[in-house]
């Protein structure tokens, strides 16, 4: 299921590496792991399930980011989610944030 909504919602350069997936699929794990009632109440306070939170976060955005530098470098275009944004001329942090709220 969770291969389906990254083919879906990202990039071919994502959706077509298993081992890129199954990363993809273990940071968002930890992202909604790191939600918690304290996160939420106080989201300022450094605890360890922010922390980890931050970290799968910043491991999710350098995915996301190596998968646009590659697309942009090769030239290749694709019938995706990601070629959607670059053709509508959209900046990276846009991309990136369609990309991980959608996932």
């Amino acid at each position: 299921m969770f291969q389906a909504v990254v083919r879906c919602l990202t990039c071919t350069e994502i959706a077509d590496d298993p081992e890129i997936v199954a990363r993809f699929s273990q940071h968002y794990d930890d992202v909604d792991r790191g939600t918690t009632p304290a996160t939420v109440l106080f989201p300022w306070f450094p605890s360890l399930s922010m922390i980890k939170k931050a970290r799968a976060t910043k491991q999710l955005y350098d995915i996301i980011v190596k998968a646009i530098k590659v697309r942009k470098q090769s030239g290749v275009p694709h019938n995706d989610t990601l070629q959607l944004l670059l053709d509508s001329g959209d900046e990276q942090n846009t991309i990136v944030g369609v990309m991980y709220c959608d996932v």
